[in-house]
């Protein structure tokens, strides 16, 4: 399971650091204002999200995939609604597109983690035929030792 979530981390981290350059460059451009703020603090959120994915905490991921879901539509949009520069459109967009990718690893994580759940707890299911027989070891008795001697 580790291995999965491995890449939805990396890929986080990597929206992280394009949610910060998006926040340089509307500061950059012209003075700071709410979007740029708005890029930090989603940059710091989802590295604070992506620390606690990586320590194996489940609500978090779903919480994850909510904040990608969102991430998809609200980068485009801010990018074309507010006064935004080229080079900052392009990182919006690219920061979409990684949100999109992460979106769909979330969600193969998600159910991964479910399916191999479900199957785990039907193995370990003691109720699955309560009327059937257990199998008890029996131990010889000394009785059958000493006639195999004979």
């Amino acid at each position: 399971m580790a291995g999965a979530i491995r890449p939805a981390v990396i890929l986080i981290a990597l929206a992280s650091i394009l949610f910060l350059l998006a926040g340089g460059l509307d500061a950059w451009h012209h003075a700071p204002d709410y979007a740029s703020y708005e890029s930090y603090a989603f940059g710091i959120v989802n590295l604070l999200v992506a620390v606690a994915i990586a320590r194996g905490n489940e609500r978090t991921l779903a919480f994850r995939m909510g904040l990608a879901a969102f991430f998809v539509v609200e980068r485009p949009v801010t990018a074309l609604a507010f006064p935004t520069p080229l080079d900052a459109v392009v990182v919006h967009f690219v920061t979409a597109v990684v949100e999109l990718v992460i979106l769909l690893s979330t969600l193969r994580i998600w159910h991964l983690g479910h399916s191999v759940g479900a199957a785990e707890l039907s193995m370990l299911s003691l109720t699955a035929e309560p009327d059937a027989p257990i199998p008890v070891p029996v131990a010889p008795t000394d009785g059958a030792k000493s006639k195999k001697k004979k």
